[in-house]
């Protein structure tokens, strides 16, 4: 992949900010769109931000900081953003309309082979892209926060080429991402897939008064995290036996949660505008630091976790079945 070949990148908010700021980062131009001056000089702030935590963290060299600040340019033009770019993602809302009138609007502006991807998190944004740019179209679902955290789920549509597919794992790869390939849409992917379970079972937890958010949080901090560190979640299995683990799926006593209801405390807190690290208030207290600071914090305690992390997928233990075909 060259270093001087243009990517847009559509939506200038938390997760289109932090996005941009890698690609800037590793080398690549960048030009940010977003319909409103206010979001973009936001996203400029952010972008310094997390520049300067590079910078300080050694991810880049300090004196790299203003080289990369300069190759991202913002503009209130779709098609600025987008003349010349090899590569296009899209981070606007999650709503079926503006999705489909963009890539609309991209179809007209666009060559043929220029790939454009979505940031969604459960659309199926294949349904929604003009015949024929199904060849070049993709999913590239980053997590937030998106300069820090490394996994990006690249996932696959019925008629994208192979090459698009390489071309993309091979981007994130030179911004040190984790990109993983998904073989066709599933809603939520991956990772939202198993987080949304996991919240089914922690609000069951606390709405059924068995004990605190705290509580729950040292349980997960103490084994689940160390441990799928080194192991994940499906190689946990083999180390547990996958007889026990049969056993346990046989277990009448347990059931999945259902869905939580519009009583959950995660309702009630949303109401009184309890939203969270990004008001103050959720489950947890943030009021004593500025929120900026609760952030930063953050970023530099998961980039120590990341660190860790990588650690175990440099010497793995075991290797990957090549006889594994679930079909």
């Amino acid at each position: 992949m060259k270093k001087d070949q243009k990517i847009a990148v559509l939506g200038a908010g938390t997760m289109g900010a932090g996005m941009a700021a890698t690609y800037g980062a590793y080398g690549f131009p960048v030009c940010l769109y977003s319909r409103t001056e206010e979001t973009l000089q936001r996203a400029l702030r952010v972008i310094g931000n997390a520049l300067q935590l590079f910078a300080e963290e050694g991810l880049i060299a300090s004196g790299e900081i203003e080289a990369a600040f300069s190759r991202i340019r913002c503009t209130r033009s779709l098609e600025e953003a987008v003349s010349g770019a090899w590569y296009v993602v899209e981070t606007i809302s999650e709503r079926k309309d503006a999705k489909k009138t963009l890539y609309e609007d991209l179809d007209r502006m666009l060559p043929e082979d220029v790939i454009i991807a979505s940031n969604t998190s459960y659309m199926d944004i294949f349904a929604l892209m003009p015949d024929r740019r199904q060849p070049y179209s993709i999913i590239s679902h980053w997590v937030a926060p998106p300069h820090i955290i490394p996994l990006v789920e690249i996932v696959k549509g019925p008629e994208t080429k192979e090459t698009v597919v390489q071309q993309v794992m091979e981007l994130h790869q030179q911004c040190d991402k984790t990109p993983v390939r998904i073989e066709k849409y599933v809603p939520g992917f991956i990772l939202n897939r198993l987080q949304s379970a996991m919240t089914r079972e922690v609000l069951y937890l606390l709405d059924g008064g068995y004990c605190s958010p705290e509580t729950i949080d040292l349980v997960a901090k103490s084994s689940l995290m160390p441990r799928g560190m080194l192991l994940g979640v499906v190689q946990r299995m083999d180390f547990t036996g996958l007889d026990t683990v049969v056993n346990g799926l046989k277990n009448a006593s347990y059931s999945p949660a259902p869905a939580p209801g519009g009583d959950s405390a995660i309702y009630r807190l949303v109401e009184d505008g309890q939203l969270g690290a990004k008001s103050g208030k959720g489950f947890y207290d943030y009021s004593a630091l500025e929120p900026l600071q609760t952030l930063d914090l953050r970023d530099r305690q998961l980039l120590k976790s990341i660190r860790l992390a990588k650690a175990f997928l440099e010497e793995p233990l075991g290797t990957q079945r090549e006889d594994w075909d679930r079909d």
